[in-house]
């Protein structure tokens, strides 16, 4: 695992690429705490993903979105309980910031929680879409994942900030999350 250090106390969050990779992992091969919840978060994003999928094909009856609805809302829930968790271990681990740090605009377990959510339809599209098609750079598959490297480019630049205390991160409002 590579580990980006926040301060000279050698205290470690997981670098994006480590969060990717948690992405798609069956089992944690590491034992950092956060990139275990990230791995369940990846998990309740892909469900949801597929339950999307499924409520909106056209022979989908009452008795299958009712099902997809349940999923959706077990989900978000479990969503909830997972950014909660990073985003304590979040406010347990990083360092104290600057008297003049700037406040990024979500918390640690909400950025993470996009990166799963993007992660997820990449996984998606690219399940969808032929092994000869996947390379056309103009197509939908190759946005998702340019978005999810951006992400990861922007979790890992906020890493920095964080270690230089340039930047803090909010204070967590539980249970906001979106189905």
């Amino acid at each position: 695992m590579v580990t980006a250090t926040l301060d000279p106390n050698d205290v470690l969050l997981p670098t994006g690429h480590d969060i990717l990779r948690a992405f798609a992992a069956e089992h944690p091969t590491d034992d950092h705490p956060m990139l275990v919840v990230v791995m369940l978060l990846a998990r309740r994003h892909r469900e949801r993903a597929e339950a999307l999928q499924t409520a909106r094909e056209a022979q989908a009856d009452d008795s299958v979105l009712a099902s997809c609805t349940r999923i959706l809302i077990n989900c978000a829930q479990a969503r909830v309980t997972l950014v909660e968790q990073i985003d304590h271990w979040a406010a347990e681990t990083v360092p104290e910031p600057s008297t003049v740090a700037l406040l990024h605009t979500e918390t640690l377990g909400r950025l993470v929680d996009r990166m799963a959510m993007t992660w997820a339809h990449w996984q998606q599209l690219q399940q969808r879409v032929p092994a000869f098609r996947r390379a056309p750079t103009g197509h939908e598959a190759q946005a998702a994942m340019d978005e999810v490297a951006t992400l990861a480019n922007a979790y890992n630049d906020l890493l920095v900030d964080l270690g230089s205390r340039r930047r803090r991160l909010p204070t967590t409002v539980p249970g906001i999350v979106d189905l």
